[in-house]
């Protein structure tokens, strides 16, 4: 999208203007190049009616779509509207941990995979394990780390699966060491599309076997 800052432009009122945001293509650049038009451009891009649809779903996709647009502040913002999307929570959250759009801040991260955990989001309670086992963003909790990697991989999430191999096979969060259970857990990660832990299936299958 080519944009120009004109009287035609300017002139526009700010309704009109979210009316035109809300029929923009899939494109997330045409949405952010028209915003730096003017401030009225800019007040509109914000507003609800400048939406595709209003809904929390929705406004995740559009956060989605310029993040990875590399507009880090622009999706930060939506995904702060996208009331009650654990998605959008889980994407704040990593928002916070890396600096993108926003200052970095892992206790703030920690809470917002919190929040997305409590909507039974597996990728943030994933986190969570994270940060218990390692931080920064929460005290070290071992036990409670162990916990959530099991949650994480009731939810479906394949590196939660992956790290429950890892913890059982170097003997981590306080379990003794377990070949077999290691092993179980990583065909787990491997059936769900991990690509780390066929190596570790290999290897551990042929300890076994020749023990």
């Amino acid at each position: 999208m080519r944009t120009r800052s004109s009287t035609g432009y300017n002139a526009i009122p700010e309704n009109v203007a979210a009316v035109v945001f809300s029929h923009l293509g899939e494109d997330p650049r045409d949405r952010v190049a028209l915003a730096q038009v003017s401030k009225v451009w800019r007040d509109a891009e914000k507003s609800d009616a400048s939406l595709p649809g209003g809904s929390p779903s929705a406004l995740f996709e559009l956060g989605e779509g310029l993040y990875y647009a590399k507009e880090y502040e622009h999706a930060f913002y939506w995904w702060h509207r996208a009331t009650g999307d654990a998605d959008a929570m889980y994407w704040i959250g990593r928002c916070y941990r890396f600096a993108y759009g926003v200052k970095g801040d892992f206790t703030k991260a920690f809470e917002w995979w919190e929040r997305a955990s409590g909507c039974g989001h597996a990728g943030a309670t994933r986190q969570l394990a994270l940060s218990y086992e390692h931080g920064p963003g929460a005290e070290e909790n071992k036990k409670k780390a162990l916990g959530l990697y099991l949650k994480a991989v009731e939810l479906g999430d394949k590196y939660a699966a992956y790290k429950l191999g890892l913890i059982y096979h170097d003997g981590r969060c306080g379990v003794a060491v377990n070949k077999t259970e290691a092993l179980k857990w990583y065909r787990v990660a491997v059936e769900r599309g991990d690509t780390h832990a066929q190596g570790f299936v290999d290897k551990l299958e042929a300890e076994l076997a020749a023990a």
